[in-house]
């Protein structure tokens, strides 16, 4: 059985950082992916928010604090904001090639949202150049990345990391990780809306008793291809490209957040986005214009591109406090050994609703802290014993064995079906209220009795794609459910959740709201700035 001081969920900028700063801590380190390697995410889409051209933070954590409206942790904000400069000069002195200004200084635009000029890119090749940085710092701290790797359990005793299992798609083989820190740094649970891919490392962290925090809050990516999976950076919009009606009947979005944009966007009968005339800035852009053309046909050096706004970012997940450790039930208790970053976290960052550009901020810094802490913090542990792993690891092998078990051919159940009517019964309930949100819990049940009875063909555990796509349609229910339940108990209308039957904020939900695998809600109370002080009073 393999013993690690870290294990590392994730692939992204988030996962990178966190391995990297727990290798540089002297911690041995190993990232898993339940993909092949490589994939950079959604978190750069919208690029990364510093203030370079500013005296101080206080506008930007102005900006992402009322953009969140007032249910951000306010001295997560502060510490975020304060530290996105050297962010973006690590980046810089690791070869990520940002645009940059007449003076030689990285070029900054005012992105939606911000009241002044902060957001940076390197056009379609800021995601790629971040994913390449990362992976160069777990290589030179010597960082084991492993693909095709499955996360199944969380082994824990009261509350205390001990391992995971996991399944091995390479050598066909289910496996027991000794470990003492493990940090869930993959996707959310966006992916129910569209792709099917979310983040089993969250799932299994519900699964394991962790509540999940502020699920209800769910925000729509604007620039989404009709009919596709394909995101476009809203870096697009800051070059040039205008958005309007099929009829050429313009849709104005000067000086608006990315939530009005988006509602603008659904108000129209068909919007477009028109990147014909970029100018200079077109050769930003063109591995992005080939790869829209390859998927899509479409030219958009010619053509305009039909939109439609999809869920692109769920805000909520694993609760963590300022050292990316996930906290039970408050601030004070702690999963010991448990740790989150990125999408799969809710940091208290972005609170009711993103402020373009923080969700790359919040990846990379939350990623870095929990990275560091969890490597100091292991120097000073022991592993535990080994008795706990050996008997999940069997209990693992007999749940997988019974999902390849060949039942009765007219009571075989696939996954494709299981997502799509899991999808139709999200995009039904478009605009919450009590009656709309209970009448899609009671059809996630149905759901998720036939999710639990999927049927796996592929008998070898090799490169078992479908034992994958399974997992990930039953975590995309346990999601769904627990974002339902969240927002049934949030009695109001606040940043990205906008409730039909409560359509004002009441200061009596200026609070997290959490959820557990039993359905139990519980709150968190917002932690203000040092000091115990407001940054910016709620009003």
């Amino acid at each position: 059985m393999e013993a690690w001081d870290v294990i590392v969920l994730g692939d992204g900028p988030a996962a990178l950082h966190a391995a990297a700063e727990a290798a540089k801590s002297g911690a041995s380190t190993l990232m898993m992916s339940a993909t092949g390697l490589g994939n950079p995410g959604m978190a750069a889409l919208e690029g990364l928010s510093a203030s370079l051209q500013e005296s101080n933070n206080r506008s930007h954590r102005e900006d992402t604090i009322r953009c969140g409206a007032f249910l951000c942790d306010q001295d997560i904000v502060a510490e975020r904001t304060a530290g996105a400069i050297k962010q973006v000069d690590l980046l810089e002195r690791r070869g990520v090639n940002f645009r940059r200004d007449q003076q030689g200084l990285p070029m900054v635009r005012k992105g939606a949202g911000h009241q002044q000029p902060r957001t940076v890119d390197a056009g379609s090749g800021t995601a790629l150049g971040i994913q390449q940085a990362g992976e160069e710092q777990c290589m030179r701290h010597g960082v084991i990345r492993r693909g095709d790797q499955i996360p199944l359990t969380l082994v824990h005793t009261n509350q205390s990391v001990e391992g995971m299992i996991a399944l091995d798609m390479v050598n066909g083989r289910i496996i027991g990780l000794q470990c003492k820190a493990i940090i869930i740094a993959d996707e959310g649970f966006e992916g129910a809306y569209s792709s099917g891919v979310v983040g089993l490392g969250m799932d299994m962290a519900f699964r394991a008793g962790v509540a999940l925090r502020d699920m209800e809050f769910i925000a729509q990516h604007p620039l989404t291809i009709k009919g596709t999976n394909v995101f476009l950076p809203t870096g697009l919009l800051l070059d040039g490209a205008q958005l309007h009606e099929a009829s050429g009947a313009p849709i104005e979005v000067a000086n608006q957040s990315s939530q009005d944009i988006t509602e603008a966007l659904n108000a129209a009968v068909q919007p477009v986005l028109d990147a014909r005339n970029l100018g200079q800035s077109a050769a930003w852009w063109t591995s992005l214009f080939r790869l829209v053309q390859q998927r899509t046909g479409i030219d958009m050096n010619r053509q305009t591109v039909p939109l439609q706004p999809t869920v692109g970012h769920t805000l909520g997940g694993l609760p963590v406090d300022g050292h990316g450790r996930c906290v039970v039930g408050a601030w004070s208790r702690w999963f010991t050994g448990l740790y989150a970053a990125g999408s799969a976290a809710c940091t208290g960052f972005h609170g009711a609703a993103p402020l373009s550009g923080n969700r790359l901020l919040d990846a990379i810094s939350s990623g870095s802290i929990a990275g560091n802490q969890a490597g100091e913090w292991v120097s000073g542990r022991k592993f535990s014993t080994s008795s706990g792993l050996e008997s999940a690891l069997a209990e693992a092998e007999g749940d997988v064995s019974a999902m390849m078990e060949t039942g009765e051919e007219s009571h075989v159940v696939r996954c494709g079906t299981v997502m799509g009517n899991l999808q139709a019964a999200l995009t039904a309930t478009s605009v919450p209220s009590a009656d709309s949100m209970n009448k899609l819990h009671a059809k996630l049940e149905q759901i998720s009795i036939s999710a639990e009875s999927l049927h796996v063909d592929q008998k070898s555990l090799i490169a078992n794609t479908n034992i994958l796509e399974v997992l990930r349609a039953q975590a995309a229910v346990r999601m769904a459910t627990a974002s339902v339940q969240s927002g049934l108990a949030r009695e109001e209308s606040r940043g990205v959740f906008q409730r039909a039957d409560f359509p004002e904020s009441n200061a009596d939900f200026l609070h997290h709201i959490t959820v557990d695998r039993e359905g139990t809600v519980g709150s968190l109370a917002i932690k203000k700035g040092a000091g115990g002080h407001w940054v910016l009073s709620p009003q």
